[in-house]
């Protein structure tokens, strides 16, 4: 209990979801290999295996964080949902953009702010086109420009 309060807020929420979740999973999976007799219903339990996994990673901090301002963000059509946003950040001492597809619900990420990105030590950013894409990530934690001065400028 004590790794998890030590750790950043987003990712104490990443865990305790995943952690809900895997247990919840374990669960129907058992409930239902014993009502239905039926042993394949126990690969939903292998599913929350997973998820527990990937809670216990980030608690032993296999984890790094990448900060940076937006400096674009797309929403779709219909919801105003922001589904694509691109960051400026560093990378080996030079200054990167990073686009990063969202598939959490952030209603409004504007111009400016600024954004921790956490993301598994395993996650692969791609170059393409001169620009860096990232296409997996633990959590994003949203700060308005105002909390970081010095960062936005």
């Amino acid at each position: 209990m004590k790794k998890l309060k030590s750790l950043p807020e987003p990712l104490q929420r990443q865990i305790l979801l995943r952690l809900g979740l895997a247990a919840a999973l374990c669960i129907v999976g058992l409930i239902s290999a014993i009502v239905w007799r039926d042993p394949s219903m126990l690969l939903i339990s292998a599913v929350a295996i997973l998820l527990a996994v990937l809670g216990i990673r980030i608690a032993c901090r296999d984890y790094i964080v990448i900060q940076g301002v937006c400096v674009d963000a797309a929403a779709t059509v219909i919801r105003r949902r922001t589904k694509m946003i691109v960051l400026r950040t560093e990378m080996d001492g030079k200054e990167i953009k990073l686009r990063i597809s969202l598939r959490q619900q952030f209603r409004k990420i504007v111009v400016g702010d600024i954004l921790d990105v956490y993301v598994d030590t395993a996650a692969q950013i791609l170059e393409w086109d001169g620009e860096f894409r990232l296409q997996s990530y633990i959590a994003v934690d949203k700060r308005p420009a105002a909390c970081y001065t010095d960062v936005a400028k």
